[in-house]
């Protein structure tokens, strides 16, 4: 609107005044621009509905850009093109192509949502009246309202680096009776602090979020923190030897400083979370993340637990070892060679990264033939998850109770290529072909681009570019399709002055070669899960879709046929048979019917989505929302020996915690939600770890859910939440 002189501005008002009389003016019913009115205010502005609506969603992003997942140069529409309702304090853009604020406005409402202000210019415009307003007013209402979204916005540009959480107390078969605590009116604030970014360290910092978010973590840590810390060893009877309780020695540097920082997110005062000593001493570990490149999520979650459970894992050791006087071998004698590998390889799986993150995996192969099995096990700390993509879903839809067929187009998948280690990804076969068509949904790139990323931008050429460091092939996003990329395996052992170290065995280290056989007698259960199977709808997408296509089972064929051992042996049997002459059978290549399961839940299931993906030297990341619960039922995944599990019973885990990562290979960045909740209190029966009861349906609402990009901090909904591009999922058991 143009403006006029405020004088010629009192003259047509008095003009006004002699033609017309003046009505009487409520002072808060319109807003007085120079001289100009604008009816709307009292009916258009509410600052109270303004200030929930604002502290509770992501600051100067269009709402439903975020809801819709539309994306403007790789990212949702901000900045300069967003206005807010004064109303009810919805963000919208103003782009040409949504126009989300003015659909805002036109949609019907009980009362007017027709003023809003620019968060680029702070310009204010009324939709009803179709000009501008000055903010220079003297109304309460808009001079209130612009003032407090104005501090916001410095508020916001400086960072909220922590947020206190009021929690209610729980229910009272959580609360202390012991203490006559009443869990009625009593409430506790719970920080959610920030986090300094180093530079490009935004891909560990929303990991860490997640991690102090971890409960079980935060127990375990504590109690094992101190030198002198006694743990009591228990093999099982088969072993002929008692309980031990060894004296464990001070932590190591990188298990050490992961328990600082934890405490000083808890700690009260001003400021963010300074990871430094952390991220430091986990360079020393890995000294890929030095010199703050760009780097993975997955990957720096693998190599920052691996790495504690190596420390953790020596320091048990040497407990043992010092339990025995730290025996050599000449002069250890044969039974104490035997109590100290007994107690080594129950030891070695009682470090707190064992206990809260790692599961198991069981593949299960058997022949079309002569229906002789063949498993193989191995240990998990996150399962990678195929996004399947709209066209090849479409293209590949499976009817209820199919198998899936790999046939000679698909590489190679013959069971003595299987190594899995402690670090495997858990992805098989054609679950991890599955993801190597470009669906539309995706962000191609031919190849690698100069580019001006964002100082927080993750997706480097160094994420596809392959790795073999130690003899190592560590895949990180945009890893070849057709490999299965594994992280680090576990260190070397230490040795400690000729001590029987190697006598200390670790369980989870990988399996043999040769996979485990069984009878065919037992083939009718060996393709049977927990629980009845999952069966997606049309098009689905979600975690249960992707769980459900990583366990489904597969028809090996052609190229992918088995090479059956039994069937060999058989032949070379024959041959013998039909002839005098020492002669070797060709190997026996046969059909193969062949399953992933779950046969091991840990307390803390993490789930990574596999959006990055590289084709020949295309690189792409994979956009499609995938949907995920908030409770999750893992028996349809499990394996009917699943350890400590029930048959026919629920096994419910309780989402508490997201890595989302916004933006495309070229320029993105990583952040957190966490879900500030009460510790759960553990089950007196564990050996029956998947109890019904309708309590667990009911205490996985409770909490609030808090977004962290870096230092800002934020309270969001729950249904913000649900519509995050999820690149990593933490789930908890529910007791």
């Amino acid at each position: 609107m143009r403006l006029k002189d405020p004088f010629s501005l009192k003259v047509v008002g008095m003009t006004k005044r002699t033609n017309k009389p003046r009505k009487p003016r409520d002072e808060e019913s319109s807003d007085e621009v120079s001289g100009l009115t604008c009816q709307h205010v009292s009916k258009a502005v509410d600052l109270s509905s303004v200030k929930k609506a604002v502290t509770s969603s992501m600051w100067s992003m269009c709402s439903d850009c975020l809801r819709e997942r539309t994306m403007i140069d790789g990212e949702p529409a901000s900045g300069h093109d967003i206005l807010v309702c004064l109303k009810c304090g919805f963000q919208g853009c103003s782009q040409s192509e949504s126009q989300h604020s003015t659909k805002h406005h036109q949609t019907l409402h009980p009362e007017s949502h027709c003023i809003t202000v620019s968060l680029g210019t702070w310009k204010a415009w009324c939709f009803e009246c179709n000009e501008e307003l000055s903010t220079h007013c003297n109304k309460k209402a808009l001079a209130q309202t612009l003032d407090f979204l104005q501090k916001h916005s410095v508020k916001a540009a400086s960072g909220t680096t922590s947020k206190m959480i009021k929690l209610k107390e729980e229910p009272s078969d959580y609360a202390d009776q012991s203490r006559g605590k009443s869990p009625v009116n009593n409430c506790t604030l719970v920080l959610v602090k920030g986090i300094n970014n180093l530079g490009n360290t935004c891909f560990f910092n929303a990991v860490m979020q997640n991690l102090s978010q971890t409960h079980m973590l935060n127990d375990l840590i504590q109690d094992v923190k101190e030198k002198g810390h006694k743990l009591k060893i228990c093999p099982p009877a088969e072993s002929n030897v008692g309980a031990l309780t060894v004296t464990l020695p001070s932590p190591e540097p990188l298990t050490s400083a992961m328990f600082l920082f934890l405490h000083s997110v808890k700690e009260s005062g001003k400021g963010p979370a300074n990871p430094k000593i952390l991220f430091n001493q986990l360079c020393q570990k890995a000294p890929r993340f030095k010199g703050y490149q760009q780097q993975d999520s997955q990957e720096l979650l693998h190599y920052l637990l691996d790495s504690m459970r190596v420390e953790e894992t020596k320091r048990i050791k040497a407990g043992i070892l010092k339990s025995f006087n730290n025996p050599t071998e000449k002069t250890a004698d044969d039974e104490t060679k035997r109590q100290v590998k007994a107690y080594g390889k129950e030891g070695v799986t009682m470090n707190f990264v064992d206990r809260i993150f790692v599961g198991e995996l069981t593949n299960t192969i058997m022949c079309e033939e002569c229906e002789h099995i063949s498993t193989v096990k191995e240990a998990f700390i996150d399962i990678s998850l195929p996004v399947i993509e709209e066209r090849k879903q479409q293209q590949g839809q499976k009817s209820p109770g199919s198998v899936e067929e790999k046939g000679a187009d698909s590489p190679s998948d013959h069971p003595e290529e299987e190594s899995p280690s402690l670090m495997a990804r858990a992805t098989g076969g054609s679950k991890m072909a599955a993801t190597s068509s470009l669906s539309d949904g995706s962000d191609k790139d031919s190849g690698p681009q100069d580019s001006s990323n964002d100082a927080d931008s993750e997706a480097s050429e160094s994420e596809w570019t392959p790795r073999h460091p130690s003899g190592h092939s560590h895949g990180g996003r945009g890893s070849t399709p057709t490999q299965s990329p594994t992280p680090p395996a576990l260190s070397p052992r230490t040795q400690q002055g000729g001590a029987v170290e190697q006598l200390v065995s670790d369980q989870r280290e990988p399996q043999p070669q040769h996979p485990q056989q069984s009878p065919h007698s037992n083939h009718q259960g060996a393709f049977k899960a927990l629980s009845h199977s999952y069966t997606p709808c049309s098009k689905e997408c979600s975690i249960q879709s992707c769980l459900h296509q990583f366990t489904s089972v597969e028809l090996l064929m052609g190229n992918n046929k088995l090479l059956c051992e039994s069937c060999t042996d058989r032949r070379q049997k024959q041959l013998r048979k039909s002839t005098s002459v020492e002669k070797k059978s060709d190997k026996v290549y046969t059909s193969a019917r062949k399953q992933m399961l779950i046969s091991s839940l840990p307390p803390v299931v993490t789930l990574h989505l596999k959006r990055f993906h590289q084709a020949g030297m295309n690189l792409r990341k994979v956009n499609r929302h995938v949907n995920f619960p908030l409770i999750l039922d893992l028996a349809p995944f499990c394996s009917a020996s699943c350890k400590n599990l029930v048959a026919g019973e629920r096994v419910l885990y309780s989402l508490y915690g997201i890595v989302e990562h916004s933006g495309s290979m070229r320029g993105g960045h990583y952040t957190a939600y966490v879900k500030v909740r009460w510790p759960q209190r553990r089950t007196e029966q564990p050996n029956r770890r998947n109890m019904a009861g309708p309590r667990e349906a009911s205490s996985a609402t409770q909490g609030q859910w808090v977004y962290v990009s870096d230092t800002n901090v934020h309270a969001v909904p729950e249904s913000r939440v649900l519509n995050s591009q999820a690149y990593l999922l933490f789930y908890e058991e529910m007791l």
